[in-house]
């Protein structure tokens, strides 16, 4: 897999809290990076799913023309006598 470096400005605090669970977890090289590229994945699929859901809900809304109704009563649907 490539792999691509950026530079990211964190909030102190966060990367405290970062570093704790790194050390708790005994993690050392890469944890930080690791962390970084699945909170990327997560929020790329989230937003993918959001703009599949509005593409969806303007179908909907749209509507679906079914055809034409074929049966002039109810009745007509059914074989009694």
């Amino acid at each position: 897999m490539e792999m691509e470096t950026i530079t990211v400005n964190v909030e102190k605090e966060v990367m405290e809290k970062l570093r704790k669970m790194a050390a708790k977890e005994k993690q050392k090289k890469g944890f930080l990076g690791k962390t970084i590229t699945e909170a990327m994945r997560k929020h790329i699929k989230e937003t993918e799913q959001e703009e599949i859901r509005k593409e969806m809900l303007q179908i909907l809304k749209k509507g679906y023309h079914m055809g034409k109704l074929k049966i002039k009563h109810r009745s007509e649907l059914y074989d009694r006598f």
